[in-house]
């Protein structure tokens, strides 16, 4: 998943090679969760798997330690982080609207 610009400072200044290391090196070029292999058309969709690197369990770009990262095909990236995609896209409209609720 593409890093939103807002974020981009919060990643660790080495997060290319950590993404790198989870993909190709510990993931050997699949996903993780599901075994879809990068470059190949994925098992349940059809369409090209490009292996992303996930934040697991905290979401929080700074935590960026190899135990929080997994390396995860789209499908399998997006339904992790559904849930909080919908808040936070909720959360925003709030913002930029004037609707967000101080208590």
């Amino acid at each position: 998943m593409p890093i939103r610009q807002e974020n981009k400072d919060r990643y660790p200044a080495d997060w290319a090679r950590r993404s790198r290391f989870v993909r190709f090196v510990r993931a050997r070029n699949r996903c993780e969760w599901c075994g879809a292999e990068n470059g190949k058309p994925h098992p349940v969709t059809g369409s090209k798997v490009v292996l992303t690197t996930a934040h697991v369990f905290d979401h929080r770009p700074e935590a960026a330690s190899l135990l929080n990262l997994a390396a995860l095909c789209q499908l399998c990236h997006n339904r992790h982080d559904a849930k909080m995609r919908r808040d936070g896209k909720k959360r925003r409209h709030e913002i930029e609207s004037g609707q967000l609720s101080l208590f």
